[in-house]
């Protein structure tokens, strides 16, 4: 009986082995597999962050001032390096900066893993975020332009003449009347006896023309005067009369000059780049503001090479990050360049990082705190000024 019963488990068993064994052994075989690609993906992990931790963070410095640049000491300056100074104190990183002119071998070098972050005149654009990432905000910036400055004697009298010639009906109409006096007075003192035995008298059309003129600018010189009842009515009434129209032209004058110099300080609008001669640095925030508004311009190598096109007259205006235009027009160009107190677009720069780097929560953070400080204000107000970005 208990042999019996034996042979029975030993044949079940078997049928077990047959019908389970055969779909159980390749399920566990897969999910050994991927428990050792598990092992494998979390070791490398652990490699790369101790290589990460332990070697210097590779940083990029987009070579432009005030942002970043290298001094004739050889070391670096700008307001974003004493800020990454800040952050990499915060997160306790060592470092080693490289100064990088093209912002489009950044990206790249982003892209590729050359660099661990990029800090600089970087702004957030749309272009540059389907590249790369970014990090919390670290400077308030925006799209802005440089204007060559109208200033000088020459330009004095150019705008003069223009305000003249819009004028010129107005100009027209007074020399009109002035001749129409001068005739009508000679025409009505001709006749007079005692005007012929007076050298002061108007006696001939020269003579009407010079009192008309004479007394329209209130000279008065008293060496022609009317001698007729008639005449001298109609010298009262012109002397009043061109009291008035001098005035009115003096003040239409004034008036026309205060509001081009009020019109040049006015805010500029993306409007007012329509029919200029555009000019930006190829792959900089201008350029793809200019490209975006499908607007023809001619792309630099450099910020100073675009400037200096507009202050010789080769290009009617630069559009580039407002802080660095300013910073540049008045150290380089202060005399020929102006930049209007406006932007064209509001934007932010940031720390530029490769794509889900695991450099980024931790430089949010110190960013976070660094910004906020009164300390750090005070610091960008020693780079930029009061003026606000």
């Amino acid at each position: 009986m208990l042999t019996t019963r034996r042979r029975s488990r030993q044949i079940n068993g078997l049928a077990r082995d047959r019908f389970i064994a055969p779909t159980s052994r390749p399920l566990i075989e897969v999910l050994l597999v991927i428990l050792c690609l598990c092992l494998a993906i979390g070791c490398g992990r652990a490699t790369a962050a101790g290589r990460l931790e332990s070697e210097p963070l590779r940083i990029a410095v987009y070579d432009l001032a005030p942002y970043g640049s290298v001094g004739p000491d050889g070391e670096f300056q700008g307001v974003s390096v004493e800020l990454w100074r800040r952050v990499a104190e915060e997160i306790g990183r060592q470092y080693k900066l490289t100064p990088v002119a093209q912002m489009d071998a950044i990206l790249a070098g982003l892209e590729q893993g050359r660099f661990d972050a990029a800090i600089g005149a970087i702004t957030i654009t749309p272009d540059r975020a389907a590249r790369v990432d970014f990090s919390y905000p670290a400077h308030r910036s925006g799209v802005a332009v440089a204007l060559r400055k109208e200033a000088g004697p020459i330009s004095a009298l150019v705008a003069y003449g223009l305000v003249a010639v819009e004028l010129s009906s107005l100009i027209a109409g007074m020399l009109g009347l002035l001749l129409a006096i001068g005739v009508a007075m000679w025409f009505i003192e001709r006749p007079s006896r005692a005007a012929a035995a007076s050298e002061s008298s108007v006696v001939s059309l020269r003579d009407g023309i010079y009192w008309a003129v004479v007394t329209m600018t209130t000279v008065g010189y008293g060496d022609k005067t009317p001698k007729t009842p008639v005449g001298r009515f109609v010298a009262i009434v012109w002397m009043l009369s061109s009291v008035a129209l001098v005035s009115l032209l003096s003040a239409t004058l004034v008036s026309r000059l205060t509001a081009e110099q009020v019109e040049s300080s006015a805010p500029f609008t993306e409007n007012d780049l329509a029919g200029k001669k555009l000019a930006a640095v190829a792959f900089s925030s201008g350029a793809e503001y200019l490209d975006t508004l499908r607007l023809p311009h001619t792309k630099y190598g450099a910020l100073r090479e675009a400037l200096a096109a507009v202050a010789d007259g080769h290009a009617d205006a630069v559009v580039n990050s407002v802080g660095a235009l300013r910073y540049m027009a008045a150290e380089r160009f202060p005399k020929a360049l102006r930049i209007p107190n406006s932007l064209l677009a509001p934007a932010y720069m940031a720390i530029a990082l490769p794509d889900k780097s695991p450099l980024k929560k931790p430089i949010d953070r110190a960013l976070m705190r660094i910004t906020a400080s009164p300390e750090w204000r005070s610091l960008e107000d020693r780079y930029f000024g009061k003026q606000p970005l």
